[in-house]
């Protein structure tokens, strides 16, 4: 074994069996490190090999990971409908969330908009479903490339870990903290009276009438509860591969412009929210997930009110 095989006391954990790969979990009866090729289900949590022989049946986590139905479905439906959009682009246009259609009152000031014809339901209580349906659409093949792929892997390391009540509740509250971050960043750029600077537009997208789209917000999702999951198990997110992939997608957030920074972060912590209180035993299951549902939900209700507020400004 070289000097690089072996790990400092600042290096990631290797797994004890094979000193050359990253640890992603520890052996829940010796709580030593191990890769994912040895974590082995148990009742409680992965065992190592060593600890898993003569116990009840188990399965590998590598076997686990081929059982994401709810990611591959996401990942289908969100591919489908970019091939969709670029047959049909005003769909872009009608389902893209716009804060300022959230409210009721707010399709009726946008309605002077040649491209915009409100439906009688949306005159009467707004467009809230905006912010389910954004987040189902993209703008470009690397927009829904790049949102499929972290989606796609995040979700393979996520969903059997969690199960697929736990990871739907996972996802909404990702999706829902985007939503929110959205309207709440259009509500102080609104109040400061900055919603029409290039600034604002082009960094920030606080534009209240300014469309969001894209599944960014419930991939940051993914990210914060992965990150949460690391820091359960005993090893440092920032020393891993999520924790460079959170810093990486950061950066992009703000170098890059016209990039949501309100859906990414309100998705990063929404899902770091849900990613900690969803880390429970198999019998507590059930409820975090109902709970964590009723947070997403919350969230929305409180995008609506935020989108409200905002439209109330902007009509005096």
């Amino acid at each position: 074994m070289s000097d690089h095989d072996v790990p400092t006391e600042t290096d990631t954990p290797a797994c004890y069996l094979h000193p050359k790969r990253e640890a992603l979990l520890r052996c829940s009866r010796c709580e030593r490190p191990i890769c994912g090729d040895d974590a082995i289900e148990a009742p409680v949590g992965y065992q190592c090999p060593r600890c898993a022989e003569g116990g009840a049946p188990v399965r590998r986590l590598v076997d686990v990971a081929n059982a994401a139905p709810l990611t591959r479905a996401l990942v289908y439906v969100i591919g489908g409908l970019y091939v969709l959009t670029m047959a049909v682009p005003g769909i872009v246009e009608m389902f893209g969330l716009r804060p300022i259609l959230l409210a009721p009152g707010g399709p009726e000031v946008l309605s002077a908009a040649p491209w915009y014809s409100p439906s009688t339901l949306a005159l009467l209580i707004g467009e809230p479903w905006l912010l389910i349906t954004s987040a189902f659409l993209h703008a470009n093949l690397m927009h829904v490339g790049f949102n499929g792929l972290l989606l796609w892997q995040l979700g393979h390391m996520l969903e059997p870990t969690l199960g697929r009540s736990r990871f739907a509740s996972l996802y909404l509250a990702g999706l829902a903290g985007g939503g929110l971050g959205v309207t709440l960043i259009a509500w102080v750029t609104t109040l400061a009276g900055a919603g029409d600077l290039a600034f604002v537009q082009q960094v920030l997208g606080g534009n209240p009438f300014q469309a969001t789209i894209g599944a960014s917000g419930a991939v940051f999702g993914l990210m914060g509860a992965a990150m949460i999951n690391l820091r359960a198990r005993g090893i440092n997110p920032w020393k891993t591969s999520i924790g460079a992939l959170v810093l990486l997608n950061l950066v992009i957030t703000f170098v890059i412009p016209q990039i949501s920074v309100g859906g990414h972060l309100g998705g990063l912590l929404g899902g770091a929210l849900a990613g900690k209180l969803l880390m429970v035993g198999r019998e507590q299951a059930k409820a975090a997930a109902v709970r964590v549902t009723a947070i997403a939900i919350g969230m929305l209700v409180l995008a609506v009110a935020l989108a409200s507020a905002t439209l109330s400004v902007i009509t005096g």
